[in-house]
Formats: C-alpha cells, structure tokens, sequence
C-alpha cells in the first residue's frame, strides 16, 4: 500500500484520487487554496471550498493544519485535502508516489523532485 499525493483536485485528479483509493493506496490531493475549476461538484475542488466533498462514495476533506495530515492519512475516513506550500505537505507526508493531475495547458510544469 503506497502513500500517494495527487497534485490537483479538479475533476482528472479526483478521477485519479478515486481509482488509486480504491484499489487500497493511501491518497491526499494537493491544490492551490482558490483553484479555478469549472467542474465543481463532481470533483474533491468543493472540499477546500465548503470543507468536505464526496465523490462516488469517497469522501474528502480539507485539513485545518499540515499536523493532521497524517493522522487523517492513516485514519483513512477521508481523503485528506491540502492546500499550503506544496513543498511542506510534501516533507510532512513523504508520499511513495506524486502524480500531477493539474491539467495545465501551456504552464511548464516546475521542478518537482528535490
């Protein structure tokens, strides 16, 4: 079982979140605090607005502090969603995997391991 962080949480990266919970990885989403997405309620974008969101019987929600990351990893209620410095969710969490499921069209993605 793999701890993975998915950068997104717009309706590809909740696709994603979703899969990957299901076939038993433990899975937090990653994204910016405001994230323009145009598919909201059918995507995990609604936890970091109205704080939780439920996705075809998955349930996310946004955590308050980086300390309850992992607690909410390993509690495995929900999928917990994040949206501080990408850099510090990534040291806290430590994930086995990181996949970008941002859709960013013609942004050149940055560096991302390190």
């Amino acid at each position: 079982m793999a701890v993975v962080l998915v950068r997104g949480t717009g309706d590809v990266a909740s696709a994603v979140a979703a899969l990957l919970c299901r076939a038993g990885h433990r899975v937090a989403l990653h994204d910016d605090l405001k994230p323009s997405h145009t598919r909201r309620g059918m995507a995990f974008a609604d936890a970091l607005f109205h704080g939780s969101a439920e996705l075809e019987g998955i349930l996310a929600k946004r955590i308050r502090t980086l300390r309850d990351l992992p607690r909410m990893l390993r509690c495995g209620r929900a999928l917990p969603v994040a949206d501080g410095p990408f850099g510090a969710v990534v040291a806290k969490l430590r994930p086995h995997v990181l996949v970008d499921a941002r859709m960013r069209k013609r942004a050149e993605p940055e560096v991302q391991r390190g």
